[in-house]
């Protein structure tokens, strides 16, 4: 066993519950590493010896100890290096005895327990040994699971790319051997890790690369059977592809997001994606079609308790009217007002301020025009007294 596979664990977790009270001997003596080394031996287990040395004899640094302090062993209870030993000793006699599913069971075992106590490499070091192992009797659903775990191992590591290589061979080889249960949890694995992948994207400004990933999340969450991803990943991809300036698509895909919505009674769901085609529409010019997803968008949002969305189709409803209908906008404009304040943004509450000033003034500016080019004795007045216009 390569030695950096297992080396680095910040503490070592303890056996299992089924192998508590195993860590004396008959004798009530401790459990002596090098004796357990040389019972591996004893009994042929060469590969089991090497792992087991390796894992016993990890190095962790001494804290607060001078920069040329050797390492110490890694505390390890007497219990788990019993539970090791025996472990290792059992997958390996199997496998030498051709009983493959009792093997990949023990070394799934080892590999779970190192996963809990967060040492994910020396994990992933067993779940690739029981690919091995199923890959000898070409047990493709074993391999398939192999990968699967290694990839969900990847994700805790956050190694988004690596993890996106094992689902994707986790999905390959089960949708080879016809297995659904596997070919769903590896595409719901595969759909949260394009998202996170196409997100990485957006933020370093390759929008092409992040549409090209959520295209991929939006198949795989359709392979996952799972409503909420896929309408998910038909609102990402929208998103996305309105970004791009691909309209025509982004309506189609937020339209499909908002029927799965109404299907599952997501109100919030709803509210996302009729604003999200309410500001396709604003983009292609459709001025009516938008409005018309942003007053439904706000009583859904209403009946959602969805304070923010609210606010958002009030003050994009209060813009769209302003030009067709003044008072309509400032009555949406003043309800944008209300609702900042009770979100208690203070930058949101400035803004809907500033807007609702400016619209109310674009209001006044033909009065404003007519007094100063016709109306002197009005102006003068106005000046003099600050009285309305309208009233001067």
């Amino acid at each position: 066993m390569e030695e950096h596979a297992l080396h680095g664990a910040p503490k070592a977790p303890e056996a299992p519950a089924s192998a508590q009270g195993v860590g004396k001997d008959s004798k009530g003596a401790a459990v002596d590493k090098q004796q357990l080394c040389i019972d591996l031996l004893m009994v042929g287990c060469v590969q089991s010896f090497v792992d087991f040395f390796y894992i016993a004899h990890r190095k962790v640094p001494v804290p607060d100890a001078p920069p040329d302090a050797a390492p110490k062993d890694v505390d390890i209870p007497d219990n788990t290096l019993v539970f090791l030993k025996e472990t290792l000793e059992t997958a390996e006699t199997e496998r030498r005895a051709k009983q493959h599913a009792g093997c990949i069971d023990n070394y799934n075992t080892l590999a779970s327990f190192f996963e809990k106590g967060h040492d994910l490499k020396s994990s992933m070091y067993f779940h690739k040994r029981c690919a091995d192992v199923a890959t000898e009797v070409d047990d493709r659903e074993s391999i398939a699971k192999a990968n699967l775990n290694l990839g969900s191992c990847e994700e805790k590591g956050n190694n988004w790319r690596s993890a996106m290589q094992f689902h994707e061979i986790a999905l390959q080889i089960s949708t080879a051997a016809d297995c659904m249960p596997l070919q769903v949890k590896a595409a719901s694995r595969l759909t949260h890790v394009y998202q996170i992948l196409a997100e990485h994207s957006e933020k370093e400004n390759h929008d092409s690369d992040a549409t090209g990933l959520y295209e991929r999340c939006l198949a795989c969450a359709q392979l996952s059977k799972d409503a909420k991803l896929e309408g998910n990943a038909c609102h990402r991809l929208g998103l996305s592809k309105h970004k791009t300036g691909h309209y025509a698509p982004a309506i189609e895909l937020q339209q499909q997001y908002l029927e799965i919505c109404r299907a599952h009674d997501d109100r919030i769901g709803e509210s996302a994606a009729r604003a999200a085609l309410a500001h396709v529409y604003e983009a292609t010019g459709d001025a009516s079609k938008a409005i018309q997803q942003l007053e439904s968008l706000l009583s859904v949002a209403s009946q959602a308790g969805e304070l923010k969305a609210q606010a958002g189709a009030c003050l994009n409803l209060g813009l769209l009217y302003n030009g067709r209908d003044h008072e309509k906008s400032v009555e949406l404009l003043e309800q944008h007002f209300d609702l900042a304040r009770q979100i208690g943004d203070r930058r949101l509450v400035d803004s809907a301020r500033v807007v609702l000033g400016m619209v109310r003034g674009t209001g006044k500016l033909g009065s404003y025009v007519n007094v100063v080019n016709n109306d002197l004795e009005r102006l003068l007045k106005w000046k003099s007294k600050r009285s309305p216009l309208d009233a001067a």
